[in-house]
């Protein structure tokens, strides 16, 4: 019997504070999302309701659990935090601002993005190798566990990047790295029966 695809659909979180401030971390348990952030996660929720998503996972980080929650709230469905879908550890640069992180940021991911080289990373925190290996894991386990269903994921824009652009032959990393996702942006991933993974749409833009 042939096992229908199974639909992934990403979803970056809703605005946090730290996004408006302009903050970066990875802490789990810190930068809750601002009102708009949950407008955000509200609208995204609202326009999934007839997209038939069978279960909703998220990150373990708090802006994703709070975009997951408000989603739920629409869609008629709990969320589940699981590891490996978290936001790339920054490291050294723990809480630290924009002015500081971002230009070191753009080593970083054209090294990652643009070169493929996955050796190194933010400094005390994980190479692009160690992101991708834990994101491309946790995602294996849902689809085995989810065959031929929907499933929605809310997760982070860095780790979205750099994971889905290796999951997915169809995804251009150059795609991924002039069209960074916004907040509550979504990405429609499928795999097919054969286990092939292919990229649908990414923020809206066909990439098939």
């Amino acid at each position: 019997m042939t096992v229908a695809s199974t639909k992934f659909l990403f979803i970056r979180h809703g605005e946090s504070t730290g996004n408006a401030t302009n903050i970066w971390t990875s802490a789990p348990h810190v930068h809750p999302l601002t009102e708009l952030g949950h407008e955000q996660a509200t609208a995204v929720g609202q326009r999934l309701k007839d997209a038939g998503v069978q279960a909703l996972y998220s990150s373990q980080l708090l802006r994703a659990r709070e975009t997951a929650a408000d989603i739920g709230v629409q869609i008629g469905l709990d969320a589940t935090a699981i590891d490996g879908v978290q936001e790339l550890h920054v490291g050294v640069h723990e809480g630290a601002h924009d002015d500081e992180v971002g230009p070191i940021a753009e080593e970083v991911f054209t090294a990652w993005l643009g070169a493929g080289d996955l050796s190194g990373g933010f400094a005390g925190g994980e190479t692009g190798q160690e992101i991708v290996t834990r994101f491309l894991s946790a995602v294996q386990i849902l689809a085995q566990s989810h065959k031929g269903e929907t499933i929605a994921v809310v997760s982070h824009g860095g780790v979205l990047a750099l994971g889905l652009s290796t999951l997915c032959p169809n995804l251009p990393a150059l795609t991924v790295a002039t069209h960074l996702l916004a907040n509550c942006d979504v990405v429609e991933v499928i795999q097919d029966s054969s286990e092939h993974w292919r990229c649908v749409s990414w923020a809206g833009r066909i990439t098939d």
